[in-house]
């Protein structure tokens, strides 16, 4: 959360609340707004006076804008804003402003109506008189709510880096591979550059290479958390590892990682026959050790 001051008001919202002790202390859990146009749409402020619960922010403040009467917007409705809320600070007379920290545009879709801070204020920071918030049991929320135009919405940063040598590797043993009965077997979670990653194994292949190949993918960890829009660039290797004096069998690829695509790798990486066959070295005591190496990476990132 990056925060701010300045002195003029917003421009599209205030509520004002008055004895704000009374309604902490009746455990009111959330404040509705009336509803304000922005931009051509309709939105309202959610105030939870004691902290959303549901969303681990009890004992503070939390603040959400919500858009409204979405029934009239066409399918597939999308709007890209830059959000901006404030809390008037009467002893300093001007506005606090909370945004995301990075700076990152919300868009508004079916399936994401809300967007604020769980946290905005903790609740003995904001009933402190010193800080100002409020004033005769007194205190003013607002918010911009700022429609970023279309030919704007898409405008990136692509940040490409070589991760360091020693860093851009990891190695993963399944033990006693011949007795696996899983369609899919998943490393543990391992990081290169600022980015989880995972590699998935299908001991007997997947799609239409199933009963015929191993298959071999490098994915994403943890997509639910990143912003809407990410995009992820590796170049990178995997391989099996092989026990003796030959060299590992090993494929390259290249590969934009995205909610749509969160992994990528090989169906047909090699053949069952071949791994199993002992005279080839992959498993040693029935063991079977795969590895990615990655050497180029690219972020995609909101550009401002």
């Amino acid at each position: 959360m990056f925060i701010s001051k300045r002195k003029h008001e917003p421009a599209h919202y205030m509520l004002k609340i008055e004895s704000f002790s009374i309604l902490s202390e009746a455990k009111t859990s959330k404040i509705e707004s009336d509803v304000f146009e922005a931009n051509g749409y309709k939105w309202r402020l959610d105030l939870y006076p004691n902290g959303n619960d549901e969303e681990n922010g009890a004992d503070h403040i939390s603040l959400y804008v919500v858009i409204c009467d979405t029934e009239t917007c066409s399918k597939g409705w999308e709007i890209s804003v830059d959000v901006c809320f404030f809390v008037y600070d009467h002893t300093h007379h001007n506005y606090v402003t909370f945004q995301d920290v990075n700076g990152h545009r919300i868009r508004f879709h079916e399936k994401k109506m809300t967007w604020g801070f769980d946290k905005l204020i903790p609740l003995e920071s904001f009933v402190e008189s010193k800080n100002g918030y409020l004033l005769n049991d007194s205190c003013v929320f607002g918010v911009e709510v700022i429609a970023v135009p279309e030919f704007t919405q898409v405008d990136r940063c692509l940040l490409m880096t070589r991760p360091p040598a020693i860093m851009n590797t990891y190695t993963w043993t399944i033990n006693k591979f011949s007795t696996v009965t899983e369609d899919v077997l998943c490393s543990e979670v391992f990081k290169v550059g600022k980015v989880k990653w995972k590699l998935k194994v299908y001991p007997e292949g997947h799609g239409s290479w199933k009963g015929t190949h191993l298959s071999f993918y490098l994915g994403v960890h943890d997509t639910a958390s990143f912003p809407d829009g990410w995009k992820v660039y590796a170049k990178f290797k995997l391989r099996i590892k092989k026990h003796g004096p030959e060299s590992d069998i090993e494929k390259e690829a290249d590969n934009w990682f995205c909610n749509s695509a969160n992994d990528w790798g090989f169906t047909g990486f090699i053949l069952l026959s071949e791994l199993n066959d002992s005279e080839n070295g992959f498993l040693l005591n029935d063991n079977l050790t795969v590895e990615v190496e990655i050497s180029v990476m690219g972020t995609l990132r909101y550009f401002f």
